[in-house]
């Protein structure tokens, strides 16, 4: 749901009557995670997708009649095998999607203007909806101790609290209660991950681009005035001063953690050795600097030299990238992308190292 807030709220704040499908709960092979969403108004406007073809069809014409009788339904579709009619609903990939398909009228969704600003704002909000009453529960959790609205019951509150509230550090989602039918389900939407980008190259600029895609929030870190400049004027956020301090500032605001990625385009000792050795005592997700063979073989003795150990080098990604081929910047900064996408969704299995893009 996070991907089309914005646009739902514009819905609301249109006074649009709209029906929301949530992706409630998930078996085999599926093609989004559980918490996507898909909004449909009354003329047929649709925003996202639940599948991306092969039961959205069928989503849109059942929220169609939600809309119109203002009674929300949970549908379950399964696997449309090789014995299934031309124009039978499923799954085609085999899996089972269970999906949660609401009214939202802009009277009563109160929840979602709440909802919508915690999130744009870059703080973690959670959300929580009731999935057995004729008519829809909402509640929200914010991490300072804030909560409004109700799944209309004092213990079914206090269980959708406690599941959200052990979520909302890094986000997830989670369906609560027993049997065939689940009762409450549950998302956390964490503050977005940081993505720190030492130095403005040609690469930082597409690489930022591409990690706000991808739910990161890209900052660069720029010592040099008029290359903090240029990232201003590209519209990205900018942390003015040595690489290391900026690192060290993030560190002490709780912005780099474990969900962090800092990328190091600068390929100089100088400003290398010093970034890299605070973001690895950061403890950072993915952690990766460019630069040919012999720039690496030259950083890791000074690193060495530093007093890095063995395993704090191996974690650092570099030659950075998958070995796509590319050499224009924007392919370069794909590369990037793609290797951390690669070490957050299966951290043992990062992909071949090679490098990319930079000859020095």
């Amino acid at each position: 749901m996070r991907d089309i807030l914005p646009q739902l709220a514009g819905w609301w704040a249109e006074s649009r009557p709209f029906a929301l499908a949530t992706l409630v709960d998930a078996a085999g092979s599926t093609p989004f995670p559980v918490g996507t969403a898909m909004a449909v108004d009354g003329a047929g406007a649709a925003l996202g997708a639940i599948s991306g073809g092969c039961v959205d069809a069928d989503v849109a014409a059942t929220a169609q009649e939600v809309l119109r009788d203002g009674r929300p339904v949970l549908r379950r579709y399964g696997s449309a095998g090789p014995a299934s009619g031309p124009f039978d609903v499923g799954l085609t990939c085999g899996g089972t999607v269970t999906v949660w398909i609401e009214p939202v009228p802009p009277d009563s969704a109160w929840w979602l203007p709440v909802l919508a600003m915690a999130v744009e704002a870059g703080r973690p909000a959670a959300h929580a909806i009731r999935l057995r009453d004729a008519g829809s529960r909402h509640l929200v959790v914010l991490p300072d101790g804030g909560r409004e609205g109700s799944l209309g019951a004092g213990e079914v509150d206090r269980d959708a609290e406690a599941a959200v509230r052990s979520l909302l550090p890094e986000g997830g989602t989670a369906v609560l209660g027993s049997g065939p039918q689940p009762d409450v389900f549950v998302a956390a939407h964490a503050s977005p991950p940081q993505l720190a980008i030492v130095t403005w190259t040609p690469v930082a600029g597409p690489l930022a681009r591409i990690g706000g895609e991808l739910g990161y929030r890209p900052i660069v870190l720029e010592h040099r005035p008029v290359f903090a400049a240029q990232a201003r004027d590209a519209g990205v956020e900018v942390l003015p001063g040595l690489p290391q301090t900026g690192l060290r500032t993030l560190r002490g605001e709780g912005t780099l953690d474990r969900r962090s990625a800092v990328v190091v385009l600068t390929h100089d000792a100088r400003v290398d050795v010093p970034a890299l050795l605070e973001a690895a005592e950061a403890g950072v997700g993915y952690l990766g600097a460019i630069g040919s063979a012999a720039t690496v073989r030259d950083r890791s003795g000074r690193l060495r030299d530093a007093g890095l150990d063995e395993a704090g080098l191996s974690a650092i990604h570099s030659p950075i990238g998958l070995p796509l081929g590319g050499r224009a910047p924007a392919e370069v900064a794909t590369a990037i992308a793609a290797q951390l996408v690669a070490v957050r969704v299966s951290p043992r299995h990062p992909g071949p190292r090679r490098a990319v893009g930079s000859g020095c």
